[in-house]
């Protein structure tokens, strides 16, 4: 990466306040890391406004949604980690999924303080058709990228998350 900034002057400024402000911070790991947090961002609120908000769901509500179709019912901690969300965060969207019929809550047999989180039927069909909207959305984003650079691209993403933060 030290072919600098594009177009995107944004992206310039930044780097040139951040190589201003102290000699000794690699501006490609800058650039690297901010470039990642705003192409994440960017698709977020995209597919946000596109995708869920018209399905009423928000982000988090379909990242719940999503994580227990992928992974069967789950402890709400255990969806929490899964889905990069807090505890709060959590149990204040499963409210509003449970009101809106998508899931079930249920209490362990042996220990009443574990909540599960089951998809309902409707659930299944709200997550199946939200995802099924985010994946055009990732057509025409990534369209842009060949097969091979998407398949690269993912895997220093996932190697990415495979080390550890604390």
């Amino acid at each position: 990466m030290t072919d600098g900034p594009r177009s995107d002057p944004f992206l310039k400024q930044a780097t040139d306040r951040v190589a201003g402000s102290d000699p000794g911070i690699d501006l490609d790991l800058f650039r690297l890391s901010f470039a990642l947090t705003r192409a994440a961002n960017r698709f977020t609120r995209h597919v946000e406004s596109a995708v869920h908000r018209p399905r009423n769901l928000s982000t988090a509500r379909f990242r719940i949604l999503f994580t227990v179709w992928a992974c069967g019912p789950l402890a709400a901690h255990r969806i929490a980690v899964l889905a990069g969300l807090s505890r709060a965060s959590v149990s204040s969207a499963v409210n509003i999924l449970e009101r809106d019929g998508h899931v079930v809550r249920s209490r362990g047999h042996d220990d009443r303080r574990l909540v599960t989180v089951s998809l309902t039927p409707t659930g299944e069909d709200a997550v199946s058709d939200a995802y099924a909207g985010q994946h055009e959305v990732e057509r025409d984003l990534y369209a842009a990228l060949g097969t091979g650079d998407r398949e690269v691209l993912a895997r220093l993403l996932e190697s990415l998350l495979d080390v550890p933060l604390d």
